[in-house]
């Protein structure tokens, strides 16, 4: 299993915009763009990453189901299909740390609704920019055949694939190595972590959705899509 800490990451001077404009009908006034300033430099000063994967052989694909060669299952029509033509799995957890919860929690308990909002917008986006570096880290240094790919990532609780799965990825892999626990609603804690798997396999054979989002039919109306 492979741990990554004390990430260098370079966070988009706008981030955060994107996602609080959709929460606000596509509009921020002079007020919320200083807010999100302000908001946005503490969330980014209190950022720990961390990370960790593992590679799973997988032994054959039935139907709904996905059987690996450790004795592990994934069920769903949408996991199975992204990972359908793949022979290896990676297995990948990362959370923003415990820092950003406390600092949400600290906002939220304080009264300041808005101040919660900016920062919930701030974060989830930092979600993505720390997920695709974290992407690029593992297909960089997995060792696979010429001519294979990476399919997009796919986590729980995505369209068709239950939140319940959590269960058989922390079986896989253990969170608590960079303090990440599920809890009895199976929430990772802290709450801005993310699980999920890539699939890799020939070029010609993998699944070529490029974006998970493009499996699911809310389309517009989500305004987590990418």
């Amino acid at each position: 299993m492979k741990i990554i800490k004390n990430m260098d990451i370079e966070m988009p001077d706008e981030i955060g915009r994107d996602f609080l404009k959709k929460l606000m009908s596509g509009r921020l006034n002079p007020y919320l763009e200083k807010m999100l300033e302000e908001n946005r430099g503490a969330c980014i000063e209190t950022l720990r990453p961390a990370a960790l994967y593992e590679f799973f052989s997988i032994d054959k694909i039935v139907d709904s189901t996905v059987y690996f060669k450790s004795g592990n299952i994934f069920n769903g029509p949408n996991i199975s299909r992204i990972l359908k033509g793949s022979e290896i799995a990676v297995i990948f957890m990362f959370t923003l740390g415990k820092e950003i919860d406390d600092l949400i929690k600290k906002v939220r308990e304080s009264g300041d609704t808005l101040g919660t909002i900016i920062m919930d917008s701030v974060t989830t986006e930092m979600l993505y920019v720390v997920g695709d570096h974290i992407g690029r880290i593992i297909k960089k240094n997995i060792s696979i055949p010429g001519g294979y790919a990476s399919t997009c990532p796919y986590s729980p609780g995505q369209y068709k694939w239950t939140i319940e799965e959590q269960r058989e990825l922390f079986d896989m892999v253990d969170g608590s190595k960079i303090g990440i626990a599920l809890n009895q609603s199976y929430l990772m804690i802290p709450f801005k972590s993310v699980s999920g798997v890539y699939g890799f396999g020939p070029r010609d054979k993998i699944d070529k959705t490029r974006v998970a989002c493009d499996l699911c039919p809310r389309r517009e109306s989500c305004i987590g899509r990418r």
